[in-house]
Parts: structure tokens; C-alpha cells; sequence
């Protein structure tokens, strides 16, 4: 007989316990040792489960109403729950910390920092972490602000007729002051309003990096403008997934077909991108139809969740999405979420996702007040 270490067998008794607890609240029903067995994916026989179900019983954890019935928590085993979900929430305010102290390193590489924040959340969830921006492509420039952050780094927000923002820092050799940077944003906006986002790059090349008579400074960032509007209508915004072998690794013997689907569609990247911008889209509509709710400052983040057959893909039949949008003055601007198999730990993702998409909220928050203080 195989004997656990200590720590293997608390956490054990621990995660069984919080199984129990959630699914009470969820169902209000008495949990039964038959269900945990076939239903938490603990991979753990009938009578294991009834043993550590006693102990949790002996300890005070749980209790049974009747002598036949399943458990209840007890007001013991509701208060390891809410220590365990609130250890959770301050797991996820360090990492927000961590990921801002990320953030000030790399200000000018926001690819950068969305790829680390993908591979963030993954780490933290042991799942599949994606964050995807809002897509402009097929959009039309409402307008274009050109904000300095620092000497030698500018930021370009972007404003489509969709309500969708997107921020692009780029770094430049030679310093632009806050005039000429006024005055190179004037005219951009009085050659783009308007103009489908595809059509960019022939504009800016027609009316600007073709006549050759810009100042070296302004010509250098017209050509990074230039290059980022080039490579958005080559290849489309970018999808940033970290972590997808933490799927496969924590995939139970027998879900042979269920690793091969999910490999399948992440092969094909772009149904997933398609599957995922369509959520953001509908974000996006429900957060245009929500009243004014001024700069949108810790306003509220909206956890989703599809669980399995719910997200309408065949190959994600055992799997969950959990997700939120990212904001800026209340309008969603990219989407950050988990993908993992449907017996997920529900409480921890959803926290994990709503403490990240609020931070990366503050931040664009952040560079919006730059923009206003320009």
C-alpha cells in the first residue's frame, strides 16, 4: 500500500474539501462520496474519498445531516473555503505587482509585455493562458494622438469609429518635443480621419514618407508607424498563448482524443483567434450598451465562462474557457483569459483573470492620463 507524503495528503484533503464546499453552494445539495469520485477528477477510488471524507468529518470540516445522506460543510469548513479563496486573491495582487514592476521595464515593447502576461497567467493558473488585443483591421480611424513618454519614447494611441483604442509605444533615436510631436499628429489626423485602417500605409507613404521633407526625427517614427500599420495588414493583431503543455501535462490517462482535438485547433490558430475575437466583439457590444460610467476606473471587469460543449467548438467538448476584457474609459479594448480542462478550479481562475485584467486596465488608464496631461 502506497503511503503519501504528509504535504501530499493535506493538499489533498484540502482540495476535497473545497470541492466540497463549492459544489453544497452551487447545488445546495449534500455531496456524496460516489459523486466526488466521479465527478472532481481527483483519480482517487470510492473508498479513498469516503476515508478522507471521515477525517474531514472527525475534524469538524463537515457533517452529515442524516446518517445515509452526503456532506455539508460546517461553519469551520466554510471558513477554510473563504481562506483558501482569499489566499488566492492575494497570490493574485503579487503577481499584479510583479507583472506592473514587468511593465516598467519594458514600457516601450507592449508586444512584449503582453506575451509576458500571457505566460504569467498561465504560470499561475497551470493551464493555457492567452491574451488577444481588440482587431482594427477592417475598421476606420477616428483618430490618432501622438504622446510623448519620455525623451526618447512616444506612444500612438489609436482611436477606431468601433469605440476600440489601441496603444503602440515605440522608441525613437533622435527626441521629439511635445510641439513637434502636436504638430506631426495634426497632420496625420488630417490625412487618416476617417480613412480604413488598410488604407493607412499608402497614406502615410503618399503624403508623408514620400516627399522626404520631414525632419529626421519625425521621419524616423512615421517609419515605425508606417511598419506597425504594414505588418497589422500582413498578418493581423497579434494572439499571444503561453502554456499550452500544461494541458497536456495535466490531461488524465484516456483523454487521448481530447489532447489531439485541442492540438488539432491550436494548430489552426486562427479558428481559436476567431473563436476568442468574437468574444472580445461581443464584449464590446455590452459594454457600448452599459450607461457612462466616467473615466472607467475600477469599473467593474466581467468574468465569462463556457464550460465545454457551451463554446460551440467540438474539440473544446472538455474544456473551459474562463476570460475577461481590458478597458479604457469603459470601452473593451483586448481580452486575457485561461484555457484548461472543464474540472478546473473555477474560484482561483476567475481570480487569476479578473486581478489581470484589471491591471492591465490601470495601466492603459495610466497612459491615457499621459495623453491628457500632453
Amino acid at each position: 500500500m502506497r503511503v503519501l507524503k504528509p504535504e501530499v495528503a493535506q493538499d489533498r484533503r484540502d482540495k476535497i474539501l473545497n470541492w466540497v464546499v463549492y459544489n453544497y453552494v452551487s447545488t445546495g445539495k449534500p455531496v456524496s462520496s460516489d459523486l466526488i469520485a466521479s465527478h472532481g477528477g481527483f483519480n482517487v477510488s470510492s473508498a479513498t474519498v469516503r476515508n478522507i471524507l471521515k477525517e474531514l468529518e472527525d475534524t469538524g470540516f463537515l457533517y452529515q445531516a442524516h446518517t445515509s445522506g452526503g456532506r455539508i460543510p460546517s461553519d469551520k469548513g466554510y471558513r477554510s473555503y473563504v481562506d483558501h479563496i482569499l489566499r488566492l486573491q492575494r497570490l493574485a495582487a503579487g503577481e499584479k505587482d510583479r507583472l506592473e514592476q514587468e511593465y516598467e521595464r519594458r514600457n516601450e515593447q507592449l508586444d512584449a509585455f503582453l506575451r509576458h502576461t500571457s505566460r504569467t497567467i498561465a504560470d499561475m493558473s497551470k493551464w493555457a493562458g492567452f491574451v488577444i488585443p481588440a482587431d482594427i483591421e477592417d475598421d476606420a480611424v477616428k483618430r490618432l494622438d501622438l504622446v510623448r513618454l519620455s525623451g526618447k519614447s512616444v506612444l500612438m494611441i489609436v482611436f477606431v469609429h468601433s469605440g476600440i483604442l489601441k496603444h503602440v509605444p515605440f522608441g525613437t533615436e533622435t527626441p521629439l518635443d511635445k510641439a513637434a510631436l502636436k504638430s506631426l499628429s495634426d497632420r496625420l489626423n488630417k490625412a487618416l480621419r476617417d480613412a480604413p485602417v488598410k488604407d493607412v500605409t499608402g497614406i502615410i507613404w503618399k503624403d508623408f514618407l514620400n516627399r522626404g521633407d520631414a525632419p529626421r526625427a519625425q521621419k524616423d517614427l512615421l517609419k515605425k508607424i508606417y511598419d506597425y500599420f504594414s505588418s497589422m495588414n500582413k498578418e493581423g493583431d497579434p494572439f499571444y498563448l503561453e502554456g499550452v503543455s500544461r494541458i497536456f501535462d495535466s490531461m488524465e490517462e484516456g483523454g487521448l482524443e481530447d489532447i489531439r482535438g485541442v492540438a488539432r485547433l491550436l494548430e489552426e490558430r486562427d479558428r481559436f483567434s476567431h473563436m476568442l475575437r468574437e468574444r472580445l466583439r461581443g464584449c464590446v457590444e455590452k459594454r457600448r450598451k452599459l450607461p457612462a460610467a466616467g473615466s472607467g476606473k475600477g469599473l467593474a471587469h466581467s468574468v465569462d465562462i463556457t464550460i465545454g460543449s457551451e463554446n460551440h467548438i467540438r474539440e473544446f467538448n472538455n474544456f473551459s474557457l474562463v476570460s475577461s476584457s481590458y478597458c479604457l474609459k469603459d470601452k473593451a479594448v483586448g481580452l486575457v483569459g485561461i484555457l484548461g480542462h472543464k474540472r478546473m478550479e473555477y474560484p482561483k481562475m476567475i481570480t487569476i483573470v479578473d486581478s489581470v485584467s484589471s491591471m492591465v486596465s490601470d495601466i492603459l488608464s495610466e497612459w491615457e492620463a499621459l495623453a491628457e496631461e500632453d
